[in-house]
């Protein structure tokens, strides 16, 4: 992307350029979710192709330090992969936003938020937000947990004072400011799956009706928590 002339960009710049006009035809905003300690070691290569990122903790976690977990990664929490759960630190964290990086909110305890009344919205939100504000001074953007907003949740965070947010779902038809859509990547996201993933036409056919329609299936399986039923009176 350096090559092609991709400037790098944190969310709240690119949100900020995009309101006065400026955004560079060619843009990257690169993020972390969760706040994995193991972010640290991404930071050598962003720096050597002149890329700042944005990462967003899930508060609680890094107040504590015990290892990320939350319905959906307990099974990486057995001792051979104990250690990768550790999270980022406020020293690190601060580290980070000293070079450059911005540091977002991934609510305080990586909550479901579609699930939660407006009283747990405000604390996973609000709460995560100050929290962040306190120890480093600005949280301006949030990532929603399990990548899903819809417009209750993004009413919510604009509320707590959130001037962006951004979603990982398949489909991208939904793109405002508090609903930002992203393209995810992991380990597996090499060869045809990388080209696949960035490929133009595909990245169309995302914002289609269909994907939309074909999203539900996506979420199927343990990807995410349980869903309480309601209780019958």
């Amino acid at each position: 992307m350096r090559r092609r002339g991709y400037v790098g960009l944190t969310f709240a710049e690119s949100e900020r350029r995009r309101e006065r006009c400026t955004l560079p035809g060619r843009s990257v905003v690169i993020t972390f979710d969760d706040g994995f300690a193991s972010t640290l070691r991404a930071k050598k290569l962003l720096d050597e192709a002149g890329f700042v990122a944005t990462v967003f903790v899930v508060t609680s976690f890094v107040d504590t330090g015990e290892p990320l977990c939350w319905p959906g990664v307990e099974q990486w929490l057995d001792r051979s992969t104990r250690a990768e759960m550790a999270p980022l630190s406020w020293s690190q964290l601060e580290t980070l936003l000293e070079a450059g990086w911005e540091i977002g909110s991934h609510t305080a305890t990586h909550a479901l938020l579609p699930e939660l009344t407006a009283e747990g919205l405000s604390n996973e939100l609000m709460g995560s937000r100050r929290t962040i504000e306190q120890r480093l001074g600005q949280a301006e953007t949030v990532a929603y947990p399990y990548g899903l907003a819809d417009e209750r949740v993004a009413a919510a965070a604009k509320e707590a004072g959130y001037i962006a947010g951004c979603t990982l779902t398949p489909a991208l038809t939904v793109d405002e400011p508090l609903r930002r859509p992203r393209i995810g990547f992991g380990p597996d996201d090499q060869g045809w799956r990388l080209w696949a993933k960035l490929s133009p036409s595909v990245i169309r056919l995302r914002r289609t009706r269909l994907a939309q329609a074909l999203e539900p299936l996506h979420f199927r399986g343990d990807r995410l928590p349980p869903v309480p039923k309601p209780r019958r009176t």
